[in-house]
């Protein structure tokens, strides 16, 4: 049996004693000694009414074989389904996903890590650790062994997650490198993504002695915030994306936060499962500005989190044109291109020159213009001087100004130059690739665009450094001069289709969205064409921002939009001289999927893969066939009274595995603490419980000494109750009447220390619950026995069991607490049953994503509120003495 293993099987060995054990039960004793007594003869001819049989039946050795061979079986430490897959001997590997994903899984990991290596303790296992990120500052992945298994243990311990994905390829070069010199089974704890090189990783891995895979259920799959790849015009707009197999019933929230963390606006969706879902904030324009970063609640890592640097932040741009309000025509005038491009990332207007500088613009278009009137010259480089970017597009009617052109970055040549028509031997020129001294380094050119006509350049001393773009002969498309705190920025060619097909590309979109971003940074232009960005704040692999090391290294201005996450450039902001940008993990994890199976590979679950220890099974088994065989030998005694008299302990011994055989889920609630909610039928408010409660075991762990274990939906018809200490609540008119038997399950909770948070979610008022939710509530309990309820009162210990509370909000924030008048004898007083209205669960799913801050004072305030339930139903009133303090100090003379 594959799923079955001996913890000691060398005691196995004791089985083969069982046929010497048979032939001594078997052994007739000595020949009794005759003594010839005269009396005897009066016996003679009498029949005895019972006879004894010379030698023990051989059934009845039968069966005191099979009780000797259990007992040996059980002192074998049998293990079924092992959890931790150690179902080969010799040397363990552990492998340790530890790039961005796992931040979304590591307490999945590393628990399991820890418990494999508790059953390679037992072993006394050589343990090879390896993990599949590299460190900061390093390149290849960490990897240390053999060692023993406590030592591994605390390598574990010790290991966290990086901001950066996996390297498979260099985790397969070092494995290869350094072949083990005898077969390793290996145990792969899985973040669940496909990531370049995984496959080859998990076959070198099986090649070499077997391997096993531990993945996420499909509902906890990391999934990742990014851009859209299509943002409806005017709004903003990010999109969540996650695998295929994760379940679409799942809510997302996400947050935008400014500088100091406060959330400025927040949506929730429920995420697709064939494709990112976009969500639309209705942020208004004046607070757009202020947004620094989305953040998905309640995921950790780099993968919920996006960086808005100065890109994103929409700039005024206006674009000259003619006086009149008239709309361009569609694919015939400039400006219909240039609207169509910069709309979507830009508050566009248009106008005259007047009227646009009296605006204060961040860039003006300046689409083809032969010659302005001198005042407007002089008002355009007044603008300019002060900060102001101008864009200029060549055309026709600057091909006809004979050169005489003010406001560009370098003369000019006048009448231009076509490349295509039959009075010319040249052919349209394709635009060179950005060189990385270009500030528009990185940016895509596709292989179709041609350049049919252009104004060119006079040759100047400096118009290699003005150069941002060339044609492939080598002349000038894209020129850039300062001037004073201003920019100038020359394109050669027109801003229509009749010159070149650059308009008619996504490359132009990109080209302007790059020049708009550079307003306002004339004074950094150097440093941005041709600088480091050094990093300012960088992220830890659970998504907190810190202070770089020595390990980051700074990115090259001209590379920076093509320079991915890695151990010397973690995600985070880069800048340098007043300039910042954002590297974010989203803009390369374009699409995130599951690995494809592969053959003799064994897969798991996190938290679906219990153990059963045998041995007080089949120890039971042995002493229930011991008593029977007691019972064969005083019936065969024919005594009945020592039967009798022992039937009552044999009954209870009997009756222990019944009560004593808990099922593999209870054992493993038993030995951790677990927070625990009640299912209602309705699949986003479970989901949102299983998030809210989630957050909140986060805040315990990171605030108190209360560490919880994990989150458990129950259901009142099947589940035990009985091992969760505090059980939350929240009613739902989905959930249907209750059976005898939950109702039994939950009485029987309630009379034994448990405690209990209905959570009506509609805001009760102290007067009356007279609402649909708390008429609902009621009809669940009315068959339940709960003693007399009240408002809570002002000294109550809930105020103070952690924090000092004086309120209890959730979402809302009006609703009554009510708890016990009196509580039953023995609890400490605690309350049993606790029902309020103010949708906790929904706050703490929205305000868990900042460990440390909690979000909103509100939800702050609800989390709080949380923590100070889970420790009053965990401590019991013990925070009612405080008040003996005083006293009890005066006594000690302190």
């Amino acid at each position: 049996m594959s799923n079955l293993i001996f913890l000691n099987p060398w005691i196995l060995a004791g089985l083969l004693s069982l046929p010497v054990l048979y032939w001594l039960l078997r052994v007739t004793p000595p020949s009794p000694r005759l003594i010839i007594l005269p009396t005897t003869r009066f016996l003679a001819g009498l029949i005895p009414d019972k006879q004894t049989p010379s030698h023990t039946p051989w059934w009845i050795l039968l069966l005191r074989l099979l009780i000797a061979a259990l007992v040996i079986i059980a002192l074998a430490g049998p293990l079924y389904n092992p959890s931790s897959q150690l179902t080969q001997s010799g040397p363990l590997r552990l492998i340790i996903d530890n790039g961005w994903a796992s931040a979304q899984t590591w307490d999945d990991e590393t628990g399991t890590a820890l418990e494999i290596l508790a059953e390679a303790a037992r072993g006394d296992s050589e343990v090879y650790i390896l993990t599949t990120a590299p460190a900061p500052g390093e390149k290849q992945p960490f990897a240390q062994g053999p060692v023993s298994a406590s030592q591994a243990t605390a390598i574990v311990k010790g290991l966290k997650p990086q901001p950066w994905p996996a390297e498979y390829s260099a985790t397969v070069e070092m494995i290869e490198k350094t072949p083990p010199d005898k077969k390793l089974f290996s145990i792969w704890m899985s973040h669940g993504i496909e990531e370049p090189g995984r496959n080859g990783l998990a076959k070198t891995l099986l090649a070499q002695g077997g391997l096993n895979i531990i993945s996420p259920p499909a509902e906890r799959l990391p999934v990742i915030v990014r851009p859209p790849e299509k943002t409806e015009q005017g709004k903003f707009q990010m999109a969540v994306a996650g695998p295929a197999r994760i379940p679409a019933a799942r809510p997302i929230t996400l947050q935008a936060l400014g500088e100091n963390g406060q959330i400025i606006d927040q949506k929730t969706t429920n995420i697709k499962s064939s494709d990112a879902s976009i969500v639309t904030f209705d942020t208004p324009e004046t607070l757009r500005g202020e947004i620094s970063q989305i953040r998905i609640n309640g995921v950790n890592g780099v993968g919920g989190i996006y960086i808005l640097d100065e890109r994103f932040k929409k700039r005024s741009v206006a674009l000259i044109g003619p006086s009149e309000d008239t709309d361009p025509k569609p694919f015939v005038e400039a400006r219909y291109y240039i609207d169509r491009a910069v709309e979507p990332f830009t508050t566009l207007t248009e106008g005259t020159a007047e009227e646009i500088l009296k605006s204060e613009p961040s860039v003006i278009i300046l689409p083809d213009v032969g010659s302005l009137p001198p005042e407007t010259l002089n008002a355009l480089e007044k603008w300019v001087k002060d900060g102001g970017l101008l864009l200029r597009f060549a055309g026709p009617n600057m091909a006809q100004s004979d050169g005489k052109n003010f406001l560009t970055p370098s003369p000019l040549r006048g009448g231009g130059r076509s490349l295509d028509g039959s009075l010319t031997w040249e052919k349209p020129q394709k635009i060179m690739p950005f060189p990385p001294t270009s500030p528009l380094y990185g940016i895509e050119l596709h292989e179709d665009i041609v350049v049919r006509q252009q104004v060119l350049a006079e040759p100047t001393p400096d118009l290699e450094e003005k150069t941002w773009a060339k044609l492939e002969d080598g002349t000038p498309l894209i020129t850039a001069a300062l001037l004073e705190r201003g920019t100038l920025v020359m394109i050669h060619t027109g801003a229509d289709a009749s010159w070149s097909d650059l308009p008619l590309s996504g490359s132009f979109v990109e080209i302007l969205k790059r020049i708009v971003s550079m307003s306002g940074q004339a004074q950094n232009f150097q440093q941005q064409t041709n600088g480091a960005m050094e990093p300012l704040q960088v992220f830890d692999g659970f998504g907190q921002l810190k202070t770089p090391d020595s390990t980051v290294q700074s990115i090259p201005a001209p590379e920076f939009s093509a320079t991915t996450a890695s151990s010397i450039h973690p995600p985070g902001l880069y800048g340098r001289g007043g300039i910042q940008m954002a590297l974010n993990l989203g803009d390369h994890v374009k699409k995130l999927s599951t690995p494809e199976p592969i053959a003799g590979l064994t897969e798991k679950i996190y938290g679906q893969n219990y153990e059963v220890d045998l041995l007080p099974y089949i120890l039971y088994a042995a002493l229930a066939l011991l008593l029977f065989d007691w019972l064969i030998l005083l019936l065969l005694a024919g005594t009945m009274r020592p039967l009798l008299r022992f039937a009552g302990l044999s009954i209870l011994l009997f009756a222990l595995p019944a009560q004593a055989a808990p099922s593999e889920q209870d054992l493993k609630y038993a030995d951790g603490l677990y927070l625990a909610y009640m299912k209602t039928g309705d699949p986003a408010l479970d989901a949102l419980s299983q998030q809210g409660l989630e957050n909140l075991a986060g805040i315990l762990k990171h605030r108190t000494s209360v560490e919880p274990d994990g989150v458990v939906p129950l259901d009142p018809e099947t589940g035990t109750l009985i091992f969760f200490p505090f059980i939350y609540w929240p009613i739902s008119r989905a959930q249907s009447t209750m059976s005898e038997t939950a109702l039994a399950n939950i009485q029987h909770y309630l009379d034994h220390g448990g405690t209990i948070l209905f959570d009506t979610r509609d805001e009760n008022a102290a007067e009356g619950m007279n609402t649909p939710n708390a008429a609902h509530l009621r009809d669940l309990i009315s068959r339940l026995t709960i003693p007399s309820l009240a408002p809570i009162p002002k000294d109550h210990v809930l105020l103070r069991s952690f924090y000092l509370l004086k309120a209890f909000p959730g979402r809302l924030t009006d609703g009554t607490l009510w708890v016990e008048t009196q509580s039953v004898g023995g609890r400490d007083n605690v309350s049993s049953v606790i029902i309020g209205s103010n949708d906790w669960v929904g706050a703490w799913a929205e305000g868990g994503s900042g460990i440390v801050s909690g979000g909103t004072r509100q939800q702050e305030m609800a989390l709080r509120f949380g923590v100070n339930v889970t420790m009053y139903a965990l401590t019991g009133n013990y925070k009612a003495d405080q008040v003996h303090v005083k006293n009890i100090l005066e006594r000690l003379g302190q």
